[in-house]
């Protein structure tokens, strides 16, 4: 293309055709179009020929204006290059005013070369030149396309008037001629390399020519696939779909597009979009279809993906505890989750749509506003910390702002995220205060605390390292700190650190650090490695222990271990990972192996060892504690299982550190067969001393049985007004042998409780003083007729005590009776006194002392513990004394049932000292005086009828003969059987029954007349010869009303009968009886309060009249209004005359 124009380069360029010179008489040839076809037809027409005609016309108007208005560039020129005349085409193609006209072409072009101004003189001098295409390189790159020619013009007279230059601009019809061809060769590749199955098909859709490509992708044949058969490869799903879309669209001439699952080759159904579009014939008709059948399976699967991913990211937004919205430009909420939406109170509809200045605090709402569109004018995300008080806790956000744009990058809005970073606040301060006490417990250890790069050298200070070395900061840089390790380790230390460095693994070794002074000191060292997130070192954190007393302890443990080698019990030490140190030869004969086995094994993985409980626990103990002993059961290597006493102790450095465990272990196995067998033999023992006791205490039932008919008998016999004096005494010695009979049958029963463990305590309320006295005076008396001294002494004791006053009696009479028995000359001293306070869980309690001294004639220090064995006497056989010899054995596990023991120092011919200490609860106390009584003659009212039932006729004789004289009218049966039979018919007032019967027992027959509602509060009194707390426990369950054992006491019998009958008692006062008129003569007499007077009732109930001196003389002491009362129970107990004790106790109650 040639240059016309200053601003580009003035270079001729090859012409894409030869120049040829033209006949001046033929015109400017017009330009002709081009058109190229693919596939359909494209483009459109080309710029029409231009004419031009050479014959000049006279009319210059109409000359001009053809020129000017040329739809091509067209200059004319004189024979010097002047411009004549110029299209406007020329002007805007050149870029030139319209001044030019009369101006020289090269002055305007200055800078055209020598080629064109060659060629316009051969045109000036008659050529014709001219160029089709002629490619033109423009300043700024680009490449424009010219079609050119010069003509010259002549003059009327013939002469050559100038030149006139054609120039048309073809750049566009060159790309559309370049775009045509590449179209094509599109076109041509598209056809032959194309993927989806392209189709044609006549009018009437019906399938009649062959299709490669059909065959290709679906594997039919053509005649497989002819006619209609192509559906069958459709999925059959799909089918009916796509036949029904086709024929619409061939019935409509519309285009046909649909999609379904079409079988390939292989029988993999996959996703197609089938596209097709008629070609009408001239008429409107369709001639053919021509479409394509497109795979989009692979779309169709990433569309489906799409979906679950939307789901998805639904499902995360509305899920996610961070708050988010997005705001258009106008800060108008444009979408939200659910959370934010939470979080300011409103649903996700009511801020839709509205600003923030509509929803919060206005300054709220200005500083949020105020950050959006900071975002929105800057384009650059922004985050920031804010916090918010609710009024109850200060929470902290952390909220992240980006430009929302589109896909051409205009911003939108704004998308912000917020998170609560409360917790994470809480936890960056409290890791700060970690790091803080992190480095105060660095600054206060005594370890030396380091840190190393990735290649183990310092690169920064090391304040411990060096206040240890004594190294400066110069000389510690890099392996500086090897130079301070001894020599003969620094190959040592360099090998395990490097192989540490290299396997990435814990950097631990021993070696010999040399300090400051000079000295070198055994550490213990141990790195590790921080690894950054790809694996690699950062860096190393690690310590070194100085540890040289523990390594010097253990090599003066070695040189011991060798010592210890030769011990007969098996020694081991293991280090703090429970490896085995040490294993003595003992160890190899107890266990069968050899110490080169064992060396640096675990021992439980081959010595299979049983421990007294769990092993966690064993060990939790012993760390614990620092030693721990405990039998171990194990398996030696031969099979045989041995009991060990094992001993483990914690050894520990001069710093107190742990460094070793050493187990000493004690073959039992012997020892402890001998223990089983023995154990064995004492259980046999015991279970023959149970049956013993158990024997008793069933003899006891029988013993009772006769006893209650002697007893019984001579109560019945003392109240006949027909006996004799000597008849009198002859019965009252009868009943005290029976009495004490029964006391030591007594005796022999508690015996048998407590080796049964079927003794109980039944602690009550009672006035300490007064037991005390009551206790001493029975003593007393019998301290005086040996012609001994007996002394009490009391200091600080309670008013009243909770306790068993009866069993508490029991032991102290034992010891003082003992006392007294013993003691032939000198004295006895019986001292109780309170020896301190302690509050218990629920009460405050008083321990208080009891002490018995006397002068008798000692115990050998050999018979101590002896002579609280059953059977002992404290005594030689051949003294003048009585007894079981059970009182110190029975007295001795009463008070170890009340929490304590009795303890003895004694020497013999100079005396003994029992005492025991006991925790007595204080009790509230209240006396009563009350007035005097009379003797029971008979009762007011009908006679009341009594069932008595007894398998024994003689324990029935003994109520009849009891309670016939006072008006009951009684019957009597022999089993509960009949007893049952006799009550249906009599209807009895009240029933005595015993227990144990053949037939029926009484307990069975009371729950039967239980079940009768006639007899649902018939009083029924249970009599066994048991004094059994269980046996009292299951009659009263059965129904019985009270329980009253045998042997029968004829007062405490008539106050069962006066509480179930109601029965206001006759009394008969002989003027004959010196007891009833001395009463009768005493009007002024005060008795003491019902509970007072209770201990001397049951002792009068039990024939103890002892214990009724004590409790009368305790009166005495306790007021003085009551010694002419104590005094009558003290003539009256000498007398043992238990009835008359009982008449006169028994109105007060």
């Amino acid at each position: 293309m040639s240059e016309i124009f200053p601003s580009e380069s003035c270079q001729v360029n090859e012409c894409s055709q030869s120049m040829s010179q033209i006949p001046q008489a033929k015109p400017q040839e017009a330009l002709q179009p081009k058109q190229a076809q693919c596939n359909s037809v494209i483009g459109e027409s080309m710029k029409g020929n231009t004419h031009i005609n050479s014959e000049i016309s006279q009319n210059q108007v109409y000359l001009q204006q053809s020129i000017e208005f040329a739809p091509i560039a067209i200059a004319i020129f004189d024979q010097q290059m002047r411009y004549l005349a110029c299209s406007r085409k020329w002007l805007e193609e050149y870029h030139l005013k319209d001044d030019i006209i009369g101006r020289c072409h090269y002055e305007i072009f200055t800078d055209i070369s020598p080629e064109w101004q060659q060629i316009h003189q051969r045109c000036l001098a008659g050529a014709i030149e001219q160029c089709d295409e002629d490619p033109f390189p423009r300043a700024n790159g680009s490449l424009n396309w010219v079609s050119w020619s010069i003509h010259p013009w002549y003059e009327a007279s013939g002469e050559i008037g100038g030149i006139t230059i054609f120039s048309e601009n073809i750049t566009q019809r060159k790309q559309t001629e370049t775009a045509i061809q590449h179209n094509q060769d599109r076109y041509r590749s598209l056809v032959s390399a194309i993927s989806q199955v392209v189709w044609v098909v006549p009018g009437d859709g019906n399938v009649i020519h062959d299709n490669p490509s059909w065959r290709e992708f679906t594997g039919q044949t053509f005649e497989e696939f002819v006619g209609w058969g192509w559906l069958d490869v459709i999925h059959p799903d799909d089918r009916q779909l796509a036949l029904e879309t086709w024929e619409t669209a061939v019935k409509t001439g519309n285009a046909y597009e649909v999609e379904y699952r079409l079988r390939r080759y292989d029988g993999e159904y996959r996703y197609m979009l089938m596209r097709g579009v008629p070609v009408l014939e001239a008429d409107g008709s369709i001639r053919e279809w021509i479409g394509i059948c497109n795979d989009i399976h692979e779309s169709k699967e990433a569309e489906f993906a799409l979906r679950e991913n939307n789901a998805l990211l639904r499902s995360i937004l509305e899920n996610t505890p961070d708050f988010i919205v997005v705001k258009d430009c106008q800060g108008r909420h444009v979408a939200l989750n659910s959370n934010l939406a939470n979080f300011m109170g409103k649903s996700i509809q009511e801020i839709i749509g509205k600003d923030d200045t509509e929803l919060l605090p206005l300054d709220t709402a200005r500083e949020i506003m105020a950050k959006d569109q900071e975002v929105i004018t800057t384009g650059k995300k922004l985050t920031y910390e804010e916090g918010f008080f609710d009024g109850e806790i200060y929470q902290t956000f952390l909220t992240a702002k980006v430009p929302w744009q589109d896909n051409h990058g205009n911003i939108l809005g704004i998308i912000g995220t917020t998170r609560n970073i409360s917790d994470r606040k809480q936890a960056e301060l409290a890791l700060k205060q970690s790091e803080e006490r992190l480095r105060s417990l660095i600054e206060a250890t005594s370890q030396i605390v380091w840190s190393t790069n990735a290649e183990g050298g310092f690169v920064t200070d090391q304040p411990q390292w060096r206040a240890f070395t004594g190294q400066t900061v110069a000389e510690i840089q890099g392996w500086g700190w090897l130079n301070k390790v001894h020599p003969e380790d620094q190959q040592y230390t360099s090998e395990t650190w490097l192989a540490a460095l290299a396997n990435h693994t814990v950097y631990e070794a021993k070696t010999r650090i040399q300090r400051y002074d000079g000295e070198y000191r055994y550490m213990s060292v141990r790195g590790v490695p921080i690894l950054a997130t790809d694996g690699s070192i950062c860096e190393w954190i690690g310590t070194h222990t100085d540890i040289t007393e523990r390594e010097e302890a253990e090599q003066e443990l070695r040189r011991t271990l060798e010592i210890l080698d030769s011990a007969s019990d098996s020694i081991i030490i293991r280090d703090m990972d429970d490896r085995i140190m040490y294993w003595n030869r003992g160890a190899e004969l107890l266990y069968g192996w050899a110490k080169e086995e064992v060396i640096g094994q675990y021992i439980h993985q081959f010595l299979q060892t049983v421990f007294p409980k769990s092993l966690e626990i064993v060990l939790s103990e012993f760390l614990e504690q620092g030693n721990w002993e405990g039998e171990l059961h194990h398996t030696t290597r031969d099979g045989r299982h041995i009991i060990v006493a094992s001993r483990w102790t914690l050894q520990r450095d001069a710093q107190g550190q742990t460094y070793t465990q050493l187990e000493i272990n004690t073959d039992i196995s012997d020892r402890k067969q001998a223990e089983l067998a023995l154990a064995q033999a004492k259980e046999a023992a015991e279970a023959a001393n149970r049956t013993k006791s158990e024997f008793l205490a069933n003899m006891n039932h029988e013993l009772r049985t006769p006893l209650n008919g002697i007893l019984g008998y001579a109560q019945i016999l003392q109240r006949d007004p027909a006996t004799t004096p000597k008849q009198q005494k002859g019965l009252s010695v009868i009943y005290q042998c029976g009495y004490h009979l029964l006391t030591l049958i007594n005796d022999i029963l508690d015996l048998s409780k407590l080796e049964v463990q079927k003794m109980d305590l039944y602690p009550q309320d009672f006035h300490f003083a007064n037991f005390l006295t009551t206790t001493v005076e029975i003593c007393r008396i019998k301290a005086e007729q040996k012609g001994i001294a007996f002394n009490h002494q009391t200091i600080n004791l309670p008013t009243a005590v909770h306790a068993d006053d009866k069993r508490l009696r029991q032991v102290l009479l034992n010891l003082l009776g003992n006392a007294v028995k013993f003691t032939d000359f000198g004295s006895v001293t019986f001292t109780v006194e309170a020896v301190g306070n302690e509050q218990t869980a629920h009460t405050p309690t008083t321990r208080i002392r009891f002490q018995i001294k006397d002068t008798g004639i000692g115990i050998p220090r050999d018979k101590w513990q002896s002579i609280f064995l059953p059977f002992e006497q404290a005594g030689k056989r051949d003294r003048n004394s009585e007894g079981t010899g059970l009182g110190l054995a029975i007295s001795q596990q009463i008070v170890q049932m009340m929490g304590s023991s009795i303890q003895v120092e004694s020497t013999p011919n100079q005396g003994s000292c029992f005492w025991f200490e006991v925790e007595l609860p204080p009790a509230d106390w209240l006396s009563q005086p009350t007035s005097n009584n009379r003797k029971v003659i008979g009762y007011q009212g009908n006679p009341r009828k009594i069932l008595v039932i007894d398998d024994r006729s003689e324990n029935r004789a003994v109520v009849v003969g009891m309670l016939a004289p006072l008006g009951f009218k009684l019957a009597q049966a022999d089993d509960g059987q009949t007893g049952l039979d006799l009550a249906l018919q009599m209807r009895p007032d009240l029933i005595i029954t015993d227990v144990m019967m053949s037939t029926m027992n009484g307990l069975e027959m009371t729950r039967r007349l239980r079940q009768l509602p006639d007899f649902a509060l018939t009083p029924i009194i249970a009599s066994p010869a048991s004094l059994s707390q269980v046996d009292m426990q299951e009659a009263l369950d059965a129904g019985c009303s009270s329980f009253f054992p045998k042997p029968l006491e004829f007062n405490g019998l008539l106050g069962e009968l006066q509480r179930h009958l109601e029965l206001h008692w006759i009394y008969d006062t002989p003027p004959a009886d010196p007891v009833c008129s001395e009463v009768a003569s005493t009007p002024q007499l005060v008795v003491p309060s019902p509970q007072e007077l209770t201990t001397i009732y049951r002792a009068a109930q039990d024939g103890f009249m002892s214990d009724i001196q004590q409790e009368a003389n305790r009166l005495k002491q306790l007021n003085s209004q009551y010694v002419p009362f104590a005094n009558k129970l003290l003539e009256l107990s000498q007398k043992f005359d238990d009835e008359a004790i009982l008449n006169l106790l028994k109105p007060h109650i």
